[in-house]
């Protein structure tokens, strides 16, 4: 006993120092062990501690490789060449590998072309050279033309663009197309997803247009014929869609990235019978595929009466993305029908079951989500496009409220392309509630009761504290307000865009004069400062959060 006492004296205690290094060094155990889910976990923990430590990056986009994980891994890749450090052209190799394990040779052959370019004598020079042989010369694909070495950012261009699309900002990524099929009018990977870009904005003659020119340059292009097919099913042209889609019924594509766009082309056609024959074979393949892959067969499957099958697919859904709960309200769905429940047509998207995505129905708590769903994102451009004039005038409202760059832009093209005055005057009004600057050619009696945009884009908070309150003799509110503003600035967690400092300094008086029972009407408060009601509403909204005591 004497003796372990002296152990205990002796003994000194040393951190346990876990920073980056250590995850990483852990990350590369559990990899020698094929844990893959442990050193997933260890990869992600070195990047959360030391997120511009470029090796950690590296390390996580390799074992997420190493889980058939590609495109995972290409999404790691192209943050550290386009924010960590462009000069690490070592991703462009493993991109390269990645695409080609996905079997997209034309990306791996343009990764590897701008590696080979970028690296000279690179460390994987002969890697590179073998990809290309095996692309060039075991596939039978003609090489294709590359521009110089300075102009190759196309590619991170278009993955961009693609980003962009996904997430529901589809004028920016037309605007990046754009650029990149005028730099590259061979890239035709840019032009099928330009012709998608318009078709989501609602420009449906600039998508056949686009269409037609992809078509040109490579007939018989799968993803543009898709593309047509839904076109044409649009514009209920049934004898070109009849004709079209049984030569679309007869093609059987090799490369997975084909099938998985004729699959789903099929689907949102209606015809869930050959949706799930392409599906299946995909699933069949045994390559890795992501959770929404499972949901999209599983409603190829539903739709097709295959319901068991259905249900399989969706319990794998739910093992992949658990978090999400979506597989789990499908599953759900289809036990309710089993017990008598009527269930509505089930479309093509990652969704919860039966959402109402439509934005003239969503309550005005929903404006944030808007943002991040590029159905509605969708639903609006086209309305605004092609709607009646009551709806464009919903529709005008509705981007004012989401004020981003991209609900600006939108604003600010439609005031351009509309010849009705009054629609234009709307435009300048929603404009003005974004606290955009003013169309140079805008008639200043549009937009009468608003404030000069230029002035409120200099004026601050604080500023417009000062000359509103504290100048007209009210210290008490100005004094309160900005107290407010302060631990607004300091602690307030919301995304929402209001650039114009006399929104949030209405929704400070009105907020200071409900706790002080003096209250002023939201709608009053938009006339004096020359704002819309619904942005008072909306700032009043994000100020609620607070703690005033």
């Amino acid at each position: 006993m004497k003796h372990n006492k002296s152990i205990l004296k002796k003994t000194t205690v040393v951190d346990f120092k876990q920073d980056a290094a250590f995850f990483v060094d852990r990350g590369m155990r559990f990899l020698n062990r094929y844990d893959y889910e442990k050193a997933l976990r260890s990869f992600r923990r070195a990047v959360e501690m030391e997120p511009a430590n470029v090796e950690c990056h590296c390390h996580l986009a390799s074992a997420l490789a190493e889980t058939g994980q590609f495109e995972a891994s290409n999404e790691v890749l192209y943050e550290i060449i386009e924010k960590w450090d462009p000069s690490m052209v070592e991703v462009y190799f493993y991109m390269a590998n990645n695409y080609a394990n996905l079997e997209d040779y034309q990306m791996a052959e343009e990764m590897a072309v701008r590696y080979l370019q970028e690296a000279g004598n690179g460390h994987y020079r002969e890697e590179a050279e073998e990809l290309l042989d095996y692309i060039y010369f075991e596939l039978d694909l003609p090489p294709r033309h590359f521009q110089p070495s300075e102009n190759e950012d196309v590619y991170s261009k278009h993955e961009r663009a693609r980003r962009s699309l996904e997430e529901g900002r589809f004028l920016e990524a037309l605007d990046i197309l754009k650029e990149i099929v005028e730099a590259d009018p061979d890239f035709l990977p840019a032009w099928n997803n330009l012709s998608l870009a318009y078709y989501y904005v609602g420009d449906f003659q600039k998508a056949m247009e686009t269409i037609d020119k992809t078509l040109e340059k490579e007939h018989g292009n799968l993803h543009a014929l898709c593309n047509l097919a839904v076109l044409l099913s649009h514009h209920n042209h049934t004898v070109e869609l009849l004709a079209l889609m049984d030569m679309l019924k007869k093609v059987v594509p090799f490369h997975p990235e084909n099938t998985y766009k004729l699959a789903t082309t099929m689907g949102v056609l209606g015809q869930h019978d050959e949706a799930y024959f392409h599906y299946q074979r995909m699933l069949r393949a045994g390559r890795p595929h992501e959770a929404c892959t499972y949901h999209y067969a599983a409603i190829s499957a539903y739709l097709s009466g295959r319901k068991d099958q259905a249900l399989r697919w969706w319990q794998k859904a739910k093992q992949m993305d658990p978090e999400s709960g979506i597989a789990d309200q499908y599953i759900q769905m289809v036990k309710n029908e089993q017990e008598g429940e009527t269930i509505k047509p089930i479309p093509y998207q990652y969704n919860p079951p039966q959402r109402d995505v439509s934005w003239e129905k969503a309550p005005f708590t929903g404006v944030e989500d808007f943002k991040n769903d590029p159905m509605i994102r969708a639903s609006l451009l086209w309305a605004l496009q092609h709607g009646r004039d009551e709806v464009k005038f919903a529709v005008l409202q509705t981007l004012s409220l989401i004020g981003d760059d991209e609900a600006e832009h939108a604003v600010r093209q439609f005031y351009y392309q509309t010849d009705n005055p009054q629609l234009q005057k709307l435009a300048l009004l929603a404009l003005a509630d974004m606290g955009a600057a003013m169309p140079e050619d805008a008639p200043k009696s549009a937009v009468k009761g608003h404030q000069s945009s230029a002035v409120q884009a200099e004026m601050s908070v604080e500023e417009g504290i000062h000359r509103y309150l504290l100048a007209e003799g009210q210290q008490e509110a100005g004094e309160w307000c900005l107290r407010v503003w302060e631990k607004h600035q300091k602690y307030a967690q919301s995304q929402v865009q209001v650039r114009k400092a006399v929104a949030w300094i209405a929704a400070l008086e009105y907020v200071y004069g409900t706790i002080g029972n003096n209250k002023k009407s939201q709608a009053y408060l938009a006339e004096k400062y020359g704002i819309s009601t619904a942005t008072v509403a909306k700032c009043v909204k994000v100020l609620s959060t607070l703690d005033f005591k």
